[in-house]
């Protein structure tokens, strides 16, 4: 909808694991990431607009019969965690999970559900309305979140390419997504793609 007012055209979007997605736009091969995370190695090869397309808290998710709870990272300890290769988790829930557990990396988030849904791994963490949609579209519904103490609150933006994108483009989808943002119509679409809706 912002490129629309911006009258740019989309050549084609495709969807890419995760590491991928992110060598692609290091080398120049993708102009533009969907829902990245800030991080500051990311700017070497990104621009970031002014402001995220949605923020969102990142949870752990369990099957609802193992009974698992996350108050702490201490209930991690001697699990199975399953993670996406090349998401940016916080450093210290990284260096916990590679001190103190069974950690498994994937492509992919659905993989992870996936391998959850099977039993292979005990916690997996996601950003919440993303997995809500997975878990939607698998029809696991024996996972569910544990959001009462998310692993962190995060912005999705959608980066651009240093190396085929100007600045100036960038500037104006600022603008042209902080006008959006304002306006009844991304409430209704917030409402739709991105309240929690497990059910």
């Amino acid at each position: 909808m912002v490129f629309e007012r911006m009258n740019i055209e989309f050549v084609s979007m495709k969807a890419y694991p995760w590491n991928r997605a992110i060598k692609m736009m290091g080398n120049g091969t993708a102009d533009a990431l969907f829902s990245a995370n800030y991080t500051k190695d990311r700017t070497e090869f990104a621009y970031y607009p002014k402001g995220t397309i949605v923020d969102s808290p990142w949870v752990m998710w369990v099957r609802k019969e193992s009974g698992l709870k996350f108050e702490s990272l201490n209930d991690l300890i001697g699990k199975r965690v399953g993670m996406v290769r090349g998401y940016s988790y916080t450093s210290d829930f990284r260096d916990f999970i590679r001190t103190h557990t069974l950690f498994e990396e994937v492509a992919s988030d659905e993989q992870n559900f996936r391998k959850l849904n099977g039993g292979r791994v005990h916690y997996i963490v996601a950003e919440l309305r993303n997995g809500a949609h997975i878990v939607r579209s698998l029809g696991f519904d024996g996972i569910i979140p544990l959001d009462k103490d998310p692993v962190k609150f995060d912005g999705l933006y959608l980066i651009f390419n240093k190396r085929n994108v100007p600045r100036s483009l960038v500037d104006q989808f600022s603008v042209e997504l902080g006008k959006l943002k304002q306006e009844p119509v991304y409430k209704a679409l917030y409402e739709k793609y991105f309240l929690l809706q497990l059910n």
